[in-house]
């Protein structure tokens, strides 16, 4: 296996919002299928995994960019195994345009749960260890995201568009019904810098849960979704400029 893997991409007119500009939930898209890609090459996706009654599940994810690919633009996503520990690894990404200029990148952190008992596997001394390289992430590690205290401003139900092929709501879908909450001037004039994401539980079709958002910073907001008093999700926001909700 090489260091660091690369995989080319061009961005499609389904990936771009009302700007011409990739959306941000297509670029996480696009970074965690280049994730599943790499691990099918090398024998321990998603195929193989389930097979075994085992599955990868994404515990935190951190994603930077600088500037977001436009209609019709090439670009590479590069990913590598940083490291693996007795229950979670990390996968590291660099995006790069055209002109192999970089652009942004991602980190994530992952564990191997036991379909059937949903315990986390040993990876310490597994034979998925010597795929480590150490080569650290371009951007810092994703954050522990601390939970908003803030009114619900948003209800959602899971629908049959929202599940995946585990019959849970998509990952991107808790990204996208949070991203919703804005006003479509706010995306006239800014775009989603950083990502960070703290998967908590899951939720499944004909799920209810509610989304808090609550804006911390000037240029930040976090947010909750919870079905009642489970946490599902915590997300922080980082803008490319200052803005307000009021």
């Amino acid at each position: 296996m090489l260091p660091i893997a690369e995989y080319s991409y061009r961005v499609q007119p389904l990936d771009v919002d009302f700007k011409e500009q990739m959306r941000t939930t297509q670029l996480l898209g696009y970074m965690l299928h280049t994730a599943g890609q790499h691990a099918d090459e090398n024998g321990f996706g998603i195929h193989t995994l389930h097979s075994t009654g085992r599955a990868w599940v994404a515990s935190r994810i951190a994603m930077e960019i600088d500037r977001y690919p436009m209609a019709e633009e090439a670009f590479h996503i590069q990913t590598w195994i940083e490291d693996f520990g007795r229950v979670f690894t990390t996968r590291n990404f660099r995006f790069l345009n055209a002109n192999r200029e970089e652009i942004g990148g991602g980190t994530s952190i992952w564990c191997m749960l036991d379909m059937e008992s949903r315990k986390a596997i040993d990876l310490a001394h597994s034979e998925y260890a010597s795929f480590a390289n150490g080569i650290p992430s371009p951007v810092s590690r994703a954050a522990k995201v601390a939970g908003v205290q803030a009114e619900a401003i948003s209800r959602h139900r899971v629908k049959y568009s929202d599940l995946d092929f585990n019959h849970h709501a998509n990952s991107m879908k808790y990204i996208e019904w949070m991203m919703d909450l804005f006003p479509l001037d706010f995306f006239q004039t800014n775009a989603v810098k950083r990502l960070d994401i703290n998967y908590v539980s899951e939720i499944r079709f004909g799920e209810i849960v509610d989304i808090y958002r609550q804006q911390d910073a000037a240029d930040r907001c976090r947010f909750d979704m919870r079905r009642g008093d489970d946490v599902i999700c915590r997300t922080t926001m980082h803008f490319h400029a200052p803005f307000s909700l009021i």
